[in-house]
Order: C-alpha cells, then structure tokens, then sequence
C-alpha cells in the first residue's frame, strides 16, 4: 500500500475517560503478534491538533517503535474495514489494518523497513493494563521535542538516495547483460517532491536500461551495436515521454502519466541504433 495506514478494530470504549491538556483520554485496545510485537491504540476527543487516535508500537525492531503516533481512521463497509493513518517521510502510512471476509477480522500491523503486514490480535489482558494517559503525556512530549515531526517529515535526500541506489542497480544489470560500460544519471532538478513522494523514479527513468538490457539478450549482433552507440543515458521529466540518441548519449525523458515506457524505448531503439 503507497499509504500509510494503522488500523485496529475500534470497539466502544467505557469508562475511565479522564481529560489532560485539550483532549479527552479514553481507554484504548491492545493487539498482539506471535513475536512479542504489540500495537495499543487510545481514542482522543476535543483534540484541538485534529488527532483522532495515538498508536504506540513495540516489538517490532523499527522507527515506530516507541512512538506515540497520531492517526486518523478511515472506515467503509460499515465499519467493517477500517485502516489508521498517519504521516511518514511525508507520504500517507497505514500503520493498522482490519479487514473482514466472511465474518472474520484480520488485523495487521504495518511498520517501515518491513514488507509484509504483522498479523495482530486483541488482547484483553494487555488492554485491561493499558495505562491511555502514559501514551498521552509521551505523545506530547515527543510533539514538543521533535520525534514526531522528524518521523513524518519529507526527506529529499534521503529519498533521492534510495532512488539513485535502485537506478545504479539496474545500470550494472545492463552493462553485466551487454558488456557495456554505459554510464547514466537522473536529473533530480526535473522531479518535484510530490513526484518522488509518489512515483518510483527508478522504475520510470530505467525503462531504457531495461529495454536495451533485454535487445543484448542472446543476440551478439544487438550487443555489438549498443556497445557502439551507447555510451551514457541521461533520464529527466518532461510533459511526454521522448527518447533521443545522439554521439552516444541517450536522453530519455519520461512523463508522470507514461504508460509502456520499456516497449516504447525498445521500440525506439530496433528503430534507431
């Protein structure tokens, strides 16, 4: 999922509803993993910031562990699916997720670094334990101090880096599959944040590489002219996709709604090189 969401089954929350700063405080819910993981979800109301939920995670080896982190709920379905939201790195992040299929809940916790969903469960015990104002005060405290804002706040480079990485990836596949010593760059100064927070500019700037990668595939003749006319690839943005060859260079500019990038390069390239 591209957003962030934490998601846990809300049941009514009774009693011990106590009020500090602008927010009421109400008893919240506790679910479990198979390996001490743990999510407590506490219901605020009144809060003057717009927090509907805190979510405070443990076990789970990542950057939310420990955090009180605000969430929002979205439910459809009469409740039956619910996802909690809050902010990571800039983007949407859903941090728990019910689900229902024939009657059956199935709740799993999402954190960063981890691919697959942890499969959660409510545990009366844990959430009788629950102490709702602890997570609270810590909320506040980690609003004050930074935590929060650092969590869900856009790095650039950051993210340019891990882009950059994936590229440089499938550069090395190409130049290993054809024998090439290809070189290739992103123009990042062609890329808005709101681009790199929602597309992988990896995948759109490596069409060419992919294409030209399978062209040397099984083929000597294809290696041997790509050898030749290739020598560096140069990727950008653009209102269209557009591929030129000129010298050497390639200049591959791609477009936020492009579709078929690689078969257009491919085509592009048996028609050109």
């Amino acid at each position: 999922m591209k957003k962030i969401l934490a998601m846990v089954i809300v049941a009514s929350t009774v009693g011990c509803a106590t009020t500090r700063g602008s927010a009421t405080v109400e008893a919240g819910k506790v679910y479990k993993g198979s390996d001490n993981e743990s999510v407590a979800v506490v219901p605020l109301k009144g809060s003057s910031d717009g927090v509907q939920f805190l979510v405070y995670v443990q076990g789970t080896d990542s950057v939310f562990d420990g955090k009180a982190l605000p969430h929002e709920l979205n439910a459809w379905n009469d409740n039956a699916n619910e996802n909690y939201k809050t902010q990571y790195e800039g983007r949407e992040y859903n941090t728990l997720v019910s689900r229902e299929l024939r009657g059956t809940k199935k709740i799993e916790l999402y954190v960063p670094k981890r691919n697959n969903g942890i499969a959660v469960f409510y545990d009366a015990q844990a959430s009788q334990a629950l102490k709702p104002k602890d997570i609270y005060s810590l909320y506040l405290k980690q609003q004050k101090d930074g935590t929060l804002t650092k969590l869900s706040a856009f790095d650039r480079n950051a993210n340019v880096a891990a882009q950059d990485k994936g590229f440089t990836e499938e550069l090395e596949a190409l130049n290993k599959q054809c024998g090439t010593s290809v070189t290739a760059a992103i123009d990042w100064n062609t890329i808005s944040d709101e681009l790199l927070k929602r597309y992988s500019i990896t995948s759109y700037c490596s069409a060419p590489l992919s294409s030209l990668q399978k062209l040397c595939d099984g083929s000597p003749v294809s290696q041997k002219v790509i050898r030749a006319k290739v020598k560096q690839v140069r990727c950008q943005f653009g209102p269209e996709m557009k591929l030129e060859v000129q010298d050497g260079a390639v200049k591959w500019t791609t477009a936020q709604d492009a579709s078929n990038q690689e078969e257009f390069a491919k085509a592009f390239f048996e028609k050109n090189l």
